[in-house]
């Protein structure tokens, strides 16, 4: 087993999507009277909620995303707990000494609200959130391997997106991808990341436990 598994969390340790499309989509609303789809949503992932909003909402200000943390905060009161097995999974990732860093496109403020909601405040370290100018997971990624002094194959990263085995490849780490949420393209994963794919927590965890 690699000595640091990290975590996405985005469709990874939780089903935060309906969260993030209702947030996004009540404060565009509010500053553009516009109802946006789920799909013009998911187009702008990869930057964090500055650069998603930014390019939603033509008239940004740091008052729209105290909206959108607002919209967020609230979303979340509906979502409580992670996936079935997460919890178990990190318990037995920590009882086998492994490091598990959580790396997202979040941004800081929303990550930590759903870490929070979630009961998973103390799961992960480091903790990195996501940059308003796009994906720099590789490079995070890198970070993390520099700052416990070991190698790139050491390390995994378990995360939902192609985008994700794309950052996985360039820092020369392996991708476990993660298919179980409402949102999950297997199909689409399977032809970057063959034999790698997992469509349940279980799944994995029988792959990354062996007792």
């Amino acid at each position: 087993m690699e000595k640091i598994i990290a975590f996405d969390m985005d469709g990874t340790v939780a089903e935060t999507f309906p969260v993030i499309f209702d947030s996004f989509r009540r404060t565009v609303h509010d500053y553009t009277d516009k109802w946006i789809s789920n799909q013009v949503i998911l187009a702008t992932f990869g930057a964090n909620e500055v650069g998603m909003l930014k390019e939603l909402i033509p008239n940004y200000s740091d008052e729209v995303l105290a909206s959108f943390h607002e919209n967020y905060r609230r979303a979340h009161l509906q979502l409580r707990h992670p996936f079935d097995g997460i919890e178990k999974l990190i318990k037995e990732l920590h009882e086998r000494d492994v490091i598990t860093p959580m790396i997202t496109g979040k941004g800081e403020q929303s990550l930590n609200v759903s870490l929070d909601s979630l009961g998973l405040k103390d799961a992960f370290s480091p903790v990195m959130s996501g940059s308003p100018d796009g994906s720099i997971k590789a490079k995070q990624f890198g970070e993390v391997i520099k700052q416990f002094k070991l190698t790139p194959e050491d390390m995994a990263y378990i995360g939902d997106a192609s985008t994700d085995v794309v950052a996985c490849k360039q820092a020369g780490i392996k991708c476990y991808s993660a298919a179980w949420s409402i949102n999950a393209k297997p199909e689409e994963l399977e032809k970057i990341n063959p034999g790698e794919i997992y469509t349940s927590v279980e799944q994995l965890r029988e792959t990354l436990i062996n007792d």
